[in-house]
């Protein structure tokens, strides 16, 4: 399923779920990617980071789809309000993606949270250049904040974020699919597609798969 790195705060039996969890959603397997962040709250209840994983389960940004309900759901085992929620975050990393998720499921229309996630994902990504997660789910928020169809300087940019990803590890499941999807329009040049060719081949030479 390709690697990543993301240091979290958890109980050692519960990050291994986490991981798994990780790579899974990345690749858009949403319900299994959710019974792995469930097996991890299960190993550590109060590992708040598996519950930022399980409610991002339930946005699925390039099918133009989002479960608000469900996503309020499991944000509400972790804590009933917002501020009793964040107050559980251990590092500040940690809350900023809770509050991201919290963005991304608050309330106004969804297009209009779409494009504050991704304002907010951009402000992290300044904050942690290095932070491979952090741009991957930039990444990933710049294409899902397009609901009226693709804005090519948009996508552009997703592409060159999920580009630098892989630089430094090629095996990111997320940058991978991120940079094929900010490619996929006929409108494109050969190059680009060979650019991404070269990284499947890169990927699949580590044995990871898409």
């Amino acid at each position: 399923m390709g690697s990543v790195s993301f240091e979290v705060t958890g109980d050692a039996k519960a990050i291994p779920h986490f991981q798994e969890g990780l790579l899974l959603l990345h690749s858009f397997e949403y319900e299994d990617a959710a019974v792995a962040f469930q097996s991890a709250q299960d190993a550590d209840a109060d590992f708040v980071m598996a519950y930022w994983g399980e409610a991002m389960t339930k946005n699925h940004p390039l099918w133009n789809a989002q479960y608000t309900d469900e996503a309020s759901e499991i944000l509400n085992r972790l804590g009933p309000t917002t501020e009793q929620r964040l107050a559980k975050a251990q590092t500040e990393i940690e809350r900023d993606f809770l509050e991201a998720v919290e963005i991304l499921f608050g309330e106004g229309e969804k297009k209009d949270r779409d494009q504050l996630y991704a304002a907010h994902l951009q402000i992290m990504h300044d904050l942690y250049p290095e932070h491979h997660e952090v741009a991957a789910f930039y990444a990933l928020s710049m294409l899902g904040s397009t609901s009226e169809g693709r804005d090519e300087t948009i996508y552009e940019k997703g592409a060159v974020i999920a580009q630098g990803i892989l630089e430094e590890n090629p095996q990111h499941p997320g940058a991978l699919h991120y940079l094929i999807h900010s490619y996929d329009d006929p409108v494109h040049e050969p190059m680009q597609c060979v650019i991404v060719a070269c990284v499947v081949i890169k990927v699949l030479a580590f044995g990871a798969f898409v």
